[in-house]
């Protein structure tokens, strides 16, 4: 379901450069995710246990190529897998709807890991389009 109000999602190359997405050209996100550990674990007692970083994601149905090369930019060569980068994304807390600012790994938006060209768009729209982040540290 598309969000109907904006968001507060940042994205920047450092603390200092965070930006609201929609200051940076680009769309808020239609869902974002925040897991608070990268897997979980059954442990012998029966107990889901939880462990690694956390993760996150904003996804798109529908994203133009102007604000795809925004993202892209993050990325030194176009054979970088993922990029290191500040993101303030919302958290599990309950009721309360609050960012927390973290350094992450940024992973590349790649065609046929669910983005793909949308028909009938002369290759400028793209669907399905999710940003994934990985290894969460807080600042």
């Amino acid at each position: 379901m598309a969000m109907m109000q904006c968001t507060d999602l940042e994205l920047g190359a450092s603390a200092a450069t965070l930006l609201l997405l929609r200051y940076r050209g680009i769309p808020d996100p239609d869902e974002f995710t925040y897991h608070p550990y990268t897997v979980q674990r059954t442990a012998g007692t029966g107990a889901i246990k939880g462990y690694g970083k956390p993760t996150a994601s904003w996804s798109w149905e529908a994203l133009d190529q102007a604000s795809i090369g925004k993202i892209l930019d993050f990325f030194a060569t176009d054979l970088d897998a993922s990029v290191s980068v500040y993101i303030s994304t919302y958290t599990d807390t309950g009721a309360a709807r609050t960012t927390t600012d973290y350094t992450a790994f940024m992973q590349r938006p790649v065609d046929g890991e669910g983005k793909s060209m949308y028909p009938g768009s002369l290759g400028k729209v793209s669907q399905n389009v999710t940003l994934s982040f990985t290894h969460l540290v807080a600042v």
